[in-house]
């Protein structure tokens, strides 16, 4: 028996839908505006009252997402505005306040400071967060430095306070991500629904359906918008395409908490050969990234992006 996939078995909407959530809302939204037109024969008016709910839930879906992705860069702008703070001025003249009591030699300053100013100024937002606890731990009861203590934890409450606002966002469009695609997917099932409805209405005529079905939308192949939720370490393909390197790049949007990295790959491989170039997404930022630079050739026109470490991210990329 062939284990191969029988065409007429698979649901054509879901392959022309997923990944591609703009190009989703213009084959449902015309499907339903198509069958619309219909519906002064009963038939076609079952199809569209069918129907129509299923394209409500994914416009929906779309606008929820839309406006919690577009308002999420406030939330990181102002974590990162505390971060530059801390690094700059913050450290410094909390710095230069500990030295007015405790010069830098002593061991004073050691406990309250052991490396300096380097951990308030390197590493990742959590560990400089830690950094500043440690710091307020330090002083403790100290009275030369109550004041200083009451000034580092105003600031630790304010960057907290930033923080917990940018997971909240974040947490907002995971969720937001996973109810699209389950309304693109219960969309789609819809339309092989109502598809199979007008199979039987018009089986002496197939070609009727096209009066009712985007034919335009769906044939479409030139995709420049693609989602993905990433898990795990897993690889995740994108897309082949032909790309100017003068011209073209990759807008790269990454919600969650690892990096992600994306390169260029013959096909014939989804793993990242030693020694060949790729780039580091950035979790929670959006980049504008050179197609070279990720080991783009006439020759490597493959796509993978794949997550480090635990968890679950989603990945926004745009062709442009």
């Amino acid at each position: 028996m062939s284990d191969q996939t029988w065409i007429r078995s698979e649901n054509f909407i879901d392959s022309s839908t997923i990944e591609s959530i703009t190009l989703a809302e213009e084959i449902y939204t015309s499907f339903t505006a198509k069958l619309l037109g219909g519906i002064a024969d009963a038939d076609l008016l079952e199809c569209y009252n069918f129907f129509l709910p299923y394209n409500t839930d994914y416009v929906n879906a779309l606008n929820l997402w839309s406006g919690l992705d577009s308002s999420s860069p406030g939330n990181t702008l102002g974590v990162k505005q505390l971060v530059v703070k801390l690094r700059g001025t913050e450290i410094r003249r909390w710095d230069v306040d500990i030295q007015s009591f405790y010069p830098r030699k002593s061991v004073e300053y050691v406990h309250l400071l052991p490396h300096c100013r380097k951990d308030f100024q390197n590493g990742a937002i959590g560990e400089r967060k830690k950094a500043i606890v440690n710091l307020i731990e330090a002083i403790a009861d100290d009275v030369n430095l109550a004041s200083l203590k009451v000034e580092v934890q105003t600031f630790l409450d304010l960057l907290t306070a930033a923080i917990e606002k940018q997971e909240g966002q974040f947490a907002d469009i995971n969720t937001a991500s996973n109810k699209l695609e389950i309304a693109r997917m219960d969309a789609a099932d819809a339309m092989m629904y109502v598809y199979g409805k007008l199979v039987s209405k018009f089986y002496k005529n197939l070609k009727l359906i096209e009066t009712y079905f985007p034919v335009n939308l769906l044939q479409r192949i030139v995709q420049v918008l693609f989602v993905a939720t990433l898990k795990n370490n897993k690889v995740r393909f994108l897309f082949k395409r032909k790309i100017d390197s003068v011209k073209d790049f990759i807008q790269v949007r990454l919600v969650g908490k690892n990096t992600v990295i994306g390169f260029f790959t013959n096909g014939l491989t989804d793993i990242l050969p030693a020694g060949d170039p790729f780039l580091v997404f950035t979790a929670n930022e959006q980049q504008f990234c050179d197609p070279l630079l990720m080991g783009y050739t006439d020759e490597k026109r493959y796509f993978y992006i794949v997550k480090r470490g635990v968890g679950t991210s989603v990945a926004t990329v745009k062709l442009g």
